[in-house]
């Protein structure tokens, strides 16, 4: 029987792609002049380029972008420190993530948000979208000093929730980092796959859902 649901932040229940579409043209012109001879379709095509899907750290991210760019690196870290401070606030949640949220509470159901990241920005994303106040955990990796895939972090979670992993799903769009990492911890992983390809070296997900709708059946199911 299935007692908690767990969920990746970035490109879950937050639409993180959106939040940096937004976001990014914005830094460049608040800080065109850091970017002189850069154009806003290089600067964010760099951006995405390097920050594979999310998984580089964004204080490594930003030091590889300006030397790519021929930037130099004080004007690296004023992009980074922006960054830190004004990102959170173009975050929005995913489209049904707070009502599925409520709807899991409603049933009984016990809930938390795993998450890789640095603190400050993730907890004011959450703090801004309203998704902190929605569950009744939330673990990010440095705080924690685990980050996901390893299995130490989903048990962490599951322990705190005083529930055993096996009685937990995990939903996330990282297929090694979200799917994987859950299974490997005795979890169930879901592969949320609203705005990502699952690989096709990997043999497909047991469970995937597309809208956050289908959480509360899967889970009806899974009992």
């Amino acid at each position: 029987m299935i007692e908690a649901a767990m969920f990746d932040l970035d490109e879950t229940l937050i639409d993180r792609r959106a939040a940096l579409m937004a976001f990014l043209p914005d830094q460049f012109r608040r800080l065109e002049d850091q970017l002189k001879g850069v154009t806003l379709q290089a600067f964010q095509a760099t951006f995405f380029a390097l920050e594979k899907e999310g998984f580089l750290d964004k204080q490594k991210l930003y030091p590889r972008l300006a030397a790519t760019l021929g930037m130099s690196n004080e004007s690296g870290a004023l992009l980074l420190s922006d960054f830190q401070m004004r990102y959170p606030s173009f975050a929005r949640p995913s489209i049904g993530a707070l009502e599925m949220l409520i709807a899991l509470r409603a049933h009984g159901l016990k809930t938390a948000i795993i998450s890789n990241g640095h603190t400050d920005v993730q907890s004011a994303k959450m703090d801004i979208t309203g998704l902190r106040d929605a569950v009744d955990l939330v673990v990010i990796s440095e705080d924690v000093g685990l980050r996901k895939p390893d299995p130490g972090i989903f048990q962490l979670a599951a322990e705190r929730l005083g529930v055993v992993p096996a009685c937990c799903i995990f939903v996330g769009d990282n297929p090694e980092a979200d799917v994987r990492g859950a299974e490997a911890a005795g979890m169930k992983g879901v592969f949320y796959g609203a705005g990502t390809s699952w690989p096709d070296m990997l043999p497909s997900p047991k469970y995937r859902i597309d809208t956050f709708v289908e959480v509360l059946p899967l889970i009806e199911a899974l009992a």
